[in-house]
């Protein structure tokens, strides 16, 4: 199945010309941790934070191409990133009053992925 070749290489290549190169690791590590404490936050230590983890990865290298070709997402990334860690209690707080909400947004992230994966497959 071509969608399964999105998940075969979660760092890409940084020699030559490869969009990875800059930012690169740069980028992929600080949104894939993002992703995973917000997952922690909202779900708590569940089986949904699985999926959390593989979203961070594969769209965090996604991301860190993006910020290849627009330096500015880049900056919003680590804005977004220092507004998550300071508004840490309020997420936690609603993560636990409403499960629920932490379930339908982790369905969200899973379908994000699942349509990104397919638009890969798709293009190639």
């Amino acid at each position: 199945m071509k969608i399964l070749a999105y998940f075969r290489v979660p760092f890409p290549s940084r020699e030559g010309f490869s969009a990875y190169r800059s930012p690169g690791l740069a980028a992929h590590v600080p949104f894939f941790l993002l992703v995973i404490f917000l997952g922690l936050l909202l779900c708590g230590l569940s089986p949904l934070l699985a999926v959390w983890a593989v979203a961070g990865l594969y769209l965090g290298r996604d991301v860190a191409v993006l910020c290849h070709y627009a330096p500015l997402l880049f900056l919003v990334l680590l804005a977004g990133g220092f507004t998550l860690l300071y508004s840490t209690k309020p997420i936690a707080f609603f993560g636990r009053q409403h499960p629920a909400a932490g379930a339908c947004l982790t369905a969200v992230v899973l379908a994000t992925q699942i349509f990104v994966a397919w638009r890969a497959a798709r293009s190639s």
